[in-house]
């Protein structure tokens, strides 16, 4: 506890008064109660609204908070002589690691004060001239390495004595404070960190522990530098350059190390991006590949459909804070697979479109969005351009009627799902998968209708012919979707935290085109509520919005995260101005990356953006087409910046 001396009223009416003198017992008291004092204060470990309200425990190398049960180490961060000369304004920000933490937190603490005109003028006359002196006396040893330290370091002490003429000394030392849940995580900590130091070549800092001074230095962290010989006496010009400048872009606190930022106040500031609470996000590279490494940050490389590379960063960070599983439907050529994950080669897997995935509850929805989704494919897979609503009007009504009342002998669905629940049931897909109808099935009805549509005329005949030829054809060259069963497995294991459907060996445009849909139906529908669903490379098929619309519903009931990806800078049919309505404006994305721009790019996105123009910066930027360079915008707070990429996969 303690205590504030009490305020005299009226002080200045007192002036005159004559002190009492205090008599021997008096003394003795008031002794005895600053004796008291100085104990209490002495066993206070703790200052409230700062270090803890409860206090500390020190042990010898590490303090244990008894608020919350945190440890904390406390080091000093010493730059050896030499190591940083001509470094730029911000440089210590290099002690900042790349990467995130695992074990615990860890904090900066830079303090800088003037000193005295006395100990100046001492260091000036004396110190530097006895310490160049020294250097020279001692002469050259037979090491060549101990010579290049003690040359770099009398260089050191040539330029404080030439800057000495015109700058004054301040007194600055570095902190470093370690926080963990454990002593054992303390040491892992420091351990990573230095680790993190050697990988990035980050050479001259050493980290001294300050052992026996846990506490005071805790308590003593904004109030002043060290002061000791360990620390840095130096010019204010080379003090100056140590302050820790701000990142004009993303420097969270819990993120992850996607490269460098390209306009940060202080030069190589790393951007390290926290990913988390991301519903809907849209990658564009316009073919811009990213600098990556596997595994490790060394060994770097330049990527193509690097919007792949971004998504499985940010899917990674996203399984790491909710732990729910991630969906990849790949329609690009990238063969990277995150640990814990299956991939399924879409040549040789097939998925039923007549099965339906869905729930009693929405059942009527989840048929008549498979009704679309079926018909859709069928007109996807006929030769040709075929555009004559009349075909696809009959093709549906035929669809129905079948499927309703005679697929599987006596059809899966009914007409009125309200008063024949029961009925409508029978749509909704079991394990079972060998006791459901195909595509195939449905061949042999259209040459029913073709005598249906002959009694309406020489047209509706042709119109019904057109249809049975190009299903028959269609039939014979894609068997995976008309004939073959499900054979996906039924249930995943819990490690398998990332499903791939590759579509990418598809090489007819129509049928890559035709089994995405398939497969977006699937994995929307069998998704768990908070999945994430990826879709790599958008553009590289064509399906109408109008249908994909439909699985944005599905989407935003099961509260499904998405990221989709965009290779193509040119793509007419397939862009972000095109499919609004499936992936959402730009405006409402809560994470937006860009790659190269050009012109016709560049209105695509002002447009998907709400008429919304990037700032002229950015765009300069992107024109360029440099390899590994993007933009990011995060809606949450606003922050963006462009980036230098090198994404660790």
């Amino acid at each position: 506890m303690f205590f504030k001396k009490k305020e005299k009223k009226n002080q200045s009416k007192l002036k005159n008064v004559p002190k009492r003198k205090l008599t021997r017992k008096q003394k003795k008291i008031l002794k005895a109660q600053k004796k008291k004092a100085l104990e209490m204060r002495n066993r206070f470990d703790g200052q409230s609204g700062f270090n803890s309200d409860e206090g500390y425990i020190e042990f010898n190398g590490y303090l244990k908070s008894l608020e919350n049960g945190k440890y904390k180490s406390l080091y000093d961060v010493i730059v050896q002589r030499g190591t940083h000369n001509q470094e730029v304004i911000g440089w210590l920000t290099q002690l900042i690691p790349s990467s995130l933490l695992a074990d615990g937190d860890i904090y900066f603490a830079l303090r800088e004060k003037g000193m005295s005109k006395a100990k100046e003028k001492e260091i000036y006359s004396k110190g530097l001239t006895n310490s160049q002196q020294g250097m020279v006396n001692n002469g050259r040893s037979k090491d060549s390495r101990e010579n290049g330290i003690k040359e770099a370091e009398f260089a050191d002490l040539q330029l404080a004595a030439q800057l000495s003429k015109t700058s004054q000394i301040v007194d600055s030392d570095v902190i470093l404070v370690v926080t963990a849940d454990t002593p054992k995580d303390l040491e892992k900590t420091i351990k990573e960190l230095k680790q993190n130091f050697k990988d990035d070549a980050k050479h001259g800092f050493m980290l001294i522990r300050k052992t026996a001074h846990q506490l005071q230095t805790l308590k003593e962290l904004l109030l002043t530098t060290s002061a000791d010989p360990w620390h840095n006496s130096d010019p204010d010009i080379v003090s100056a350059s140590r302050l820790f400048l701000p990142s004009s872009g993303f420097l969270d606190e819990h993120g992850v190390y996607v490269g460098r930022d390209c306009h940060a106040y202080i030069s190589n500031s790393p951007a390290i991006v926290d990913f988390k609470n991301l519903r809907n996000t849209t990658i564009v590279t316009g073919g811009t590949p990213a600098s990556i490494s596997s595994g490790g940050i060394e060994g770097t490389m330049y990527m193509m459909n690097s919007g792949s590379a971004w998504a499985n960063i940010i899917a990674e960070h996203t399984y790491l804070i909710d732990g729910k599983r991630t969906h990849h439907i790949q329609l690009n050529d990238f063969d990277y697979r995150m640990p814990n994950s299956k991939s399924f080669d879409m040549t040789e897997i097939s998925i039923n479109p007549l099965e339906v995935y869905g729930s009693k509850q929405t059942v009527q929805q989840d048929a008549n969005f498979n009704f679309d989704k079926v018909v859709e494919i069928i007109m996807m897979l006929f030769s040709g351009d075929v555009n004559d609503m009349r075909i696809q009007t009959t093709l549906y009504a035929r669809f129905i009627s079948w499927f309703n009342h005679r697929a599987g002998g006596n059809g899966m669905y009914t007409d009125d799902p309200v008063n024949e629940p029961n009925k409508a049931y029978k749509c909704l897909a079991t394990t079972a998968h060998q006791n459901y109808p195909t595509l195939q099935d449905f061949v042999t009805e259209l040459q029913g209708l073709v005598s249906d549509e002959a009694k309406k005329g020489e047209d509706a005949r042709a119109r019904a012919e057109l249809l049975l030829n190009s299903l028959r054809t269609a039939n014979r060259r894609y068997r995976a979707i008309f004939a073959n069963k499900t054979n996906l497995p039924d249930k995943f294991s819990y490690e398998d935290r990332n499903i791939y459907y590759d579509l990418s060996k598809i090489e007819n445009d129509q049928i890559r085109s035709a089994t995405f849909l398939n497969v977006l139906s699937y994995v929307s529908y069998r998704s768990s509520e908070g999945d994430t669903l990826v879709i790599h490379g958008l553009d590289n098929v064509k399906v109408k919005p109008e249908i994909l619309k439909n699985y944005r519903e599905i989407i935003n009931r099961k509260h499904l995260n998405l990221i989709t990806t965009f290779e193509d800078r040119s793509n007419e049919d397939m862009n972000v101005k095109t499919l609004m309505d499936f992936i959402l404006p730009l405006s409402m994305q809560d994470m937006i990356i860009l790659g190269g721009i050009n012109g016709e790019l560049l209105e695509n996105v002002k447009y998907a953006w709400n008429g919304k123009a990037l700032p002229q910066t950015v765009v300069n930027d992107l024109a360029q087409n440099m390899n590994g360079r993007f933009y990011l915008y995060r809606k949450s707070d606003f922050t963006s910046a462009v980036v230098d990429s090198h994404l660790v996969l």
